[in-house]
């Protein structure tokens, strides 16, 4: 699936579960992408600190979720804002490879 298709997936579930009447502004949309990035975080935290020795309510393998989660939001949020994320991204690795190349002539 192409990140275009994963886009109009999402709008499309969305828009058939009512969730669109729910969540209705690119402001909510982003506080949800930040929700969920916050998930990922707790995760990673407790992995990767003397947190692990407390018990979690999460599992490392609800770090592929999590991250899905991540990517689910910001595929909506770029809906909500008329973005095209497959362009966008096309373009702005194009614009990091410039800069590698800028970077790798010093």
């Amino acid at each position: 699936m192409q990140i275009r298709e994963a886009q109009e997936t999402v709008k499309k579930h969305l828009k058939e579960i009512g969730y669109d009447k729910i969540e209705t502004t690119p402001s909510q949309a982003f506080l949800h992408l930040i929700e969920e990035t916050g998930e990922v975080a707790r995760i990673l935290l407790h992995q990767e600190t003397n947190r692990s020795s407390l018990p979690s309510t999460s599992k490392h393998s609800e770090l592929n979720d999590e991250i899905a989660d991540v990517f689910w939001q910001t595929l909506k949020l770029a809906s909500y804002l008329d973005i095209d994320l497959e362009e966008s991204f096309i373009k702005k690795y194009e614009k990091n490879k410039l800069k590698k190349e800028i970077i790798s002539e010093k």
